[in-house]
């Protein structure tokens, strides 16, 4: 029997060199990305199936080969103990989630050295373990470009009255980012007040009224788009005015809106304001129509699968072009990824991109 020829091959049988060698041996497996969000009969179930199709639209354009496996879980802060302890046994590299704020705060608290990045940012990141990496729409993060920008405008004349007036509106979200905003202002030694927003006729009127007697270098509005639209028209027109990207509400009600919004300065992802940005161009758009709040989940999701590949590959200092904002990673300063997002204005009904340094 020649040499050349198997043992259990018959000697009349032609040995096919030409079929297809088999996988090496040594090929690298794909990378396990486990996906941690909360269950489809959670009250996030919708916003997390968004996030769920971001990750997916993102994984189908890389060029990286990874495995994803997504990993339910409810909306209680210890369920995510578990979930971490299955995408170890999965085989993951990376965890990428949970989507929840008081959730994130329970990953803080791990001792758990698997890699995560985070879907949402915690109040503290002071004792997080070296793996995590938290990233998040934040609307501290909003806050803090906005309040950089309005110092920018603010006007050198001394004086006793408050030089920002910050209209805080009643949800949890506007408490939030009004806090946030004076926060920041304190932090660079800027006086500012707090004004309770009401859409009452006769407290509209007089707040026109005083801020038109007393103009302050800017009015910021932690308020969503409905009572900014409904507050606006009663501010001086030359007064700077600047929000959040709650003001953008989308869709045809943010249409009809933004008449009322005229010169309204805010930040948003350049997902929805600049579509026909390169790096925002090259990933799919939703198959259904979305609101911006969703679309907004959906941008969260391809960022946040892109910095779970970064992240695992063990890179602890570098940036990305994200379609939720430019993004900067260096772990050894802090946890916490910083995201600068675009800005825009409300301009004759319209939303123009600003070019804001």
């Amino acid at each position: 029997m020649p040499a050349s020829v198997p043992v259990n091959v018959p000697v009349n049988v032609p040995v096919n060199t030409s079929a297809k060698a088999p996988p090496a041996a040594d090929k690298a497996a794909p990378l396990a990305v486990a996906l941690l969000l909360p269950a489809a009969g959670t009250p996030f179930g919708r916003a997390a199936d968004v996030v769920r199709q971001g990750v997916f639209a993102a994984q189908a354009q890389g060029d990286a080969e990874t495995a994803l496996q997504v990993i339910e879980i409810d909306e209680r802060p210890e369920s995510v103990a578990t979930a971490v302890s299955r995408a170890r046994e999965l085989g993951a590299r990376v965890v990428l989630g949970p989507l929840l704020r008081d959730q994130a705060a329970a990953a803080v608290r791990l001792r758990d050295r698997l890699p995560m990045v985070t879907l949402s940012q915690p109040e503290r990141d002071a004792d997080a373990a070296p793996t995590l990496l938290a990233f998040g729409l934040s609307i501290e993060q909003e806050a803090r470009q906005i309040v950089a920008a309005a110092l920018r405008l603010r006007s050198s004349a001394a004086g006793t009255a408050p030089r920002f007036v910050v209209m805080v509106g009643e949800s949890p979200l506007a408490r939030r980012a009004g806090l946030a905003f004076r926060n920041e202002l304190a932090a660079a030694g800027e006086r500012s007040i707090a004004v309770p927003f009401a859409a009452r006729q006769d407290t509209l009127v007089a707040i026109g009224e005083s801020l038109a007697a007393s103009p302050p270098d800017a009015v910021l509005l932690a308020l969503d788009a409905r009572d900014a639209a409904t507050l606006r028209p009663r501010l001086p027109r030359e007064l700077p005015v600047f929000a959040t990207s709650m003001v953008n509400l989308g869709g045809a009600e943010g249409t009809l809106l933004a008449p009322d919004l005229e010169g309204v300065v805010f930040v948003d992802l350049p997902w929805l304001l600049e579509p026909d940005h390169p790096a925002v161009m090259v990933y799919p758009r939703p198959e259904q129509p979305l609101s911006a709040e969703l679309q907004r989940l959906y941008a969260l999701g391809i960022d946040g699968y892109r910095l779970a590949l970064e992240w695992a590959q063990g890179r602890s200092a570098f940036t990305l072009d994200g379609v939720t904002g430019f993004i900067t990673v260096d772990r050894a300063l802090s946890a916490r990824t910083e995201r600068r997002p675009g800005f825009a204005v409300f301009r004759s009904g319209r939303i123009e991109r600003l070019e804001v340094q």
